[in-house]
């Protein structure tokens, strides 16, 4: 079953557009340290903060389990203290594929074009910083608690991305963070990728209880790419060799 989600909570977009001051950044879609350094000023600067979007965001707190962490509710500054359309979205897509009588679970995340790195992507609408497939045994397609992810834009300029996939016995978490200096990262279980070394993770847990990993490097992916890309990838030799493997679940 398909599953795109446009994030809405934790990727409003603050509706001051009108604020400007000397703590504002101007956005000219490249960055620096000097605007990393204003930007940590106004995160410690109340009277930066986007005081409406905190109000909201309370909502969040014991929301439930969405991942390894809690869900944080922190003041932010407000966004377009970056610049205007500094940001303009997050998302996940996900999709349930077959490899003969596997299961396998995609979890995709992406930023969408903003001034700031509109440059980077080229005329693309979105950008896949993180693209997780992982082997499971069972499925939950009435409550879908067995996997669950939550892309959080809180920390924009950079985005972090969790969840978990359950097995019969096992639980993939994962958490992963796209930086504006492309700094990505994932951890998965405790075992850290680079994500500039490819930003697509394989993860195939064993009957053993122990778990395979395996890592891609992926063209530049979009929400709209993502699906086509997956079904041609499932289709190599070394992808199909690693999840129908007999020491997989």
């Amino acid at each position: 079953m398909k599953n795109l989600v446009v994030i809405l909570f934790l990727c409003v977009v603050s509706c001051d557009r009108s604020h400007r001051s000397s703590n504002s950044i101007e956005s000219d879609s490249t960055w620096n340290q000097q605007k990393r350094e204003q930007y940590l000023t106004n995160r410690n600067d109340s009277t930066t903060w986007d005081i409406k979007m905190l109000e909201t965001d309370k909502q969040m707190i014991g929301i439930g389990d969405f991942g390894p962490f809690e869900i944080g509710v922190f003041p932010v500054p407000k966004y377009d203290l970056l610049g205007k359309d500094s940001f303009k979205g997050l998302g996940s897509k996900g999709e349930n594929y077959q490899i003969g009588d596997k299961t396998v679970i995609m979890n995709s995340f992406f930023v969408a074009d903003n001034e700031i790195n509109k440059k980077r992507l080229k005329g693309k609408n979105n950008e896949v910083f993180f693209q997780l497939l992982v082997l499971t045994d069972t499925l939950d397609t009435i409550n879908y608690n067995l996997n669950k992810n939550i892309g959080i834009s809180r920390n924009h300029p950079d985005y972090v991305a969790q969840g978990f996939v359950k097995t019969k016995e096992n639980r993939i978490d994962y958490v992963a963070f796209d930086t504006v200096e492309s700094n990505s990262y994932a951890i998965i279980n405790t075992r850290l990728f680079d994500l500039n070394f490819g930003n697509t993770i394989l993860i195939a847990p064993q009957k053993d209880g122990t778990l395979r990993s395996l890592q891609i490097k992926s063209p530049q992916l979009t929400s709209e790419t993502v699906d086509e890309y997956t079904n041609v990838l499932l289709q190599e030799e070394r992808v199909k060799i690693f999840f129908t493997n007999t020491s997989n679940i």
